[in-house]
């Protein structure tokens, strides 16, 4: 199998998580969804206890590792035998790309300046609710972010907050190597690697994410990330982290910084659920 569609492309999606929140989900809210995924992966890290406490939002707590129950393979290893690790806050920065995008039931295509494809990620840490004595297999989503200003515009009805931030995807110069950037606030992102040429492999995962966080008008969410892709492939290369704000400096941090492996096949969707409003008129991350 080749990735006929790969070079034009490239994004990130989240590893497994199945629990549910500590409060009763209604029907979905709003959702966005992605047809014909091109790409979808992750990079796992680890936060410092002190670093995750300060992202997550107000009433949730923080999970290490060595208690959380969707540990992906890669930061498990990292963990095993090592105790002052085990200890530190798992996390992930995904985001997920395709041709076009159902936003709240309004489909999009990508401008060109867009690079020509609809993109949605999210920064996530593993958390839950304070004292719920839940499930520890939920993330809060710190930011989530498109490169679409229509995805933004119509969420924020919804009292979703999602920010815009920039993707490019380049041809390293003299090279059959590819570079991937993200430019998200003060924070760059990019991969060099070889997108072709290696060997995929059919998958029957389901990789995704059980998301809550706080949005605007202090409205508490889920947001239930879930795909099926039908191929899988690891991705060798060169990941850099620039920028000097929390976003950089929690990966810069880490021990450990994971690229994929990648997804990609199906389509993919995020379901935001209302779980509840404490009436506090926040604006929400």
């Amino acid at each position: 199998m080749t990735l006929r569609s790969l070079v034009p492309v490239l994004g990130l999606l989240g590893a497994v998580a199945t629990g549910a929140s500590a409060q009763t989900p209604s029907s979905p809210g709003f959702s966005l969804v992605l047809r014909g995924v091109d790409f979808s992966a992750c990079v796992e890290f680890l936060m410092d206890p002190a670093a995750a406490a300060k992202q997550v939002g107000d009433g949730y707590q923080a999970i290490p590792a060595g208690a959380f129950g969707a540990l992906s393979p890669i930061l498990q290893r990292e963990i095993q035998g090592d105790t002052v690790h085990s200890r530190w806050v798992p996390a992930q920065l995904c985001v997920m790309e395709a041709p076009t995008i159902s936003a709240g039931g309004t489909v999009l295509t990508p401008e060109r300046k867009m690079g020509n494809r609809e993109v949605i990620g999210y920064w996530a840490i593993a958390a839950r609710r304070a004292g719920s004595g839940g499930p520890a297999t939920t993330w809060y989503a710190v930011h989530r972010w498109t490169n679409d200003w229509h995805v933004e515009r119509l969420a924020k009805p919804a009292y979703i907050p999602i920010k815009v931030f920039k993707r490019a995807l380049t041809k390293v110069p003299e090279s059959t190597r590819h570079r991937y950037e993200i430019k998200i606030g003060k924070t760059v992102l990019s991969w060099d690697g070889e997108l072709t040429g290696r060997d995929s492999t059919a998958t029957t995962a389901t990789p995704g994410a059980d998301l809550i966080f706080t949005g605007m008008r202090d409205i508490e969410w889920n947001a239930a990330t879930t795909t099926r892709p039908d191929w899988t492939r690891t991705l060798p290369g060169l990941f850099r982290v620039e920028g000097k704000d929390d976003l950089a400096k929690a990966l810069k941090g880490s021990p450990i910084r994971m690229f994929g492996p990648m997804y990609w096949g199906g389509d993919a969707r995020m379901d935001f659920t209302r779980l509840g409003a404490s009436g506090g008129g926040g604006t929400g991350r």
